[in-house]
């Protein structure tokens, strides 16, 4: 038996589902609101539900926990009133235009080399989840493991990921597709019909998803079309982190008043106790990133000279200019005025 496997970079440079913390980019849920919204359904209640504004969902620099992810998507299957919601979703996704697909199927001759590829390249969306390729004797096998229990159900994920991944393989395959010969396997399989495109659907006992065909397949050469144009490859990223995290939903909120432990793990749909243990891991603490980031936002402001410093100060939560400049002065050693003169 042969495996292919990548892990995603993982928080605190750990592959222990202690360490696994499972950040994933909030955009990633985009594709449900698209479709939503492109059928006249109202997807605020579900926004409402867990907090969030639909602009974040189109900021690719924006991380949340996968659970908050999670638990968004069952909620836009309730107020849409479709169960297949998911599956709906990932029929209408533009493979094509989603990078680890097209980079994969640009490089590669087989289903070998593009699932090979495509291993490689498709982790740096996620840090939630370990893909692999198992090959055995008579069949091969793509996995997608999660890296923690979830506690919230993810239904609606998993539907969009059957549906994403048996068009993935049934495009590459081409006229060689059986669905007959295809297995689909999640504990979370009420996300889809049992009969989905004629591929068996079974119940797994791991929280993750898996999608089995004959192992001859891998040694076709895939279709693709040839007169693509080359699709450059997707910069590697730095691991997601809870600091990073944090730092993608905070970036805009400088100015509030109420930026304690649990409204920050309520933003990152984490609970406080874990978020504050990911900080300690980490030989952090919030009011430290904090501090951090609004001289960050505060030193990126200051070399665009597009803001005044009174400006710069309330946006970052001083009302007062002479105390945002002692602040700024405390953190760097200079006053924002000489900081901006020097730059």
């Amino acid at each position: 038996m042969l495996i292919i496997t990548r892990v995603t970079s993982l928080p605190f440079n750990s592959t222990s589902q202690e360490h696994s913390e499972g950040f994933i980019r909030l955009s990633l849920a985009a594709p449900f609101l698209q479709y939503l919204t492109g059928r006249k359904i109202n997807p605020q209640p579900a926004l409402d539900q867990v907090g969030l504004k639909a602009e974040l969902l189109s900021d690719p620099s924006v991380f949340v926990h996968s659970e908050l992810v999670y638990g968004l998507v069952n909620a836009f299957s309730e107020v849409s009133g479709d169960r297949y919601l998911g599956l709906n979703v990932g029929e209408a996704f533009d493979l094509q235009g989603w990078p680890p697909f097209a980079q994969a199927l640009q490089s590669t001759k087989t289903l070998f080399e593009f699932f090979t590829r495509f291993v490689e390249l498709v982790p740096q969306e996620s840090n939630s989840v370990r893909h692999s390729l198992v090959i055995e004797a008579d069949k091969a096998t793509y996995r997608i493991e999660r890296q923690q229990e979830p506690t919230v159900p993810p239904i609606q994920v998993t539907g969009f990921g059957a549906a994403i991944y048996v068009r993935l393989l049934q495009t590459v395959v081409g006229d060689s597709w059986d669905s007959s010969r295809v297995r689909w396997e999640s504990r979370y399989i009420n996300g889809l019909p049992i009969d989905y495109k004629g591929i068996e659907v079974g119940l797994g006992t791991d929280p993750g998803m898996q999608i089995s065909f004959p192992v001859g397949w891998l040694f076709l050469h895939h279709v693709s079309e040839g007169s693509a144009k080359p699709i450059a490859s997707p910069k590697q990223e730095e691991e997601v982190t809870v600091v990073a995290a944090l730092r993608s939903v905070l970036r805009d909120k400088l100015d509030e008043t109420d930026l304690g432990p649990n409204v920050v793990a309520g933003l990152l749909g984490i609970q406080q106790e874990r978020f504050l243990k990911a900080l300690q891991q980490q030989g952090t603490t919030l009011p430290r990133e904090i501090k951090r980031l609004r001289v960050d936002v505060a030193k990126e402001h200051l070399k665009e000279d597009q803001m005044t410093i009174a400006e710069i100060g309330l946006m970052l939560g001083y009302s007062d200019k002479s105390h945002f400049t002692r602040f700024f002065r405390g953190q760097t050693g200079m006053t924002p005025t000489k900081f901006r003169l020097g730059v």
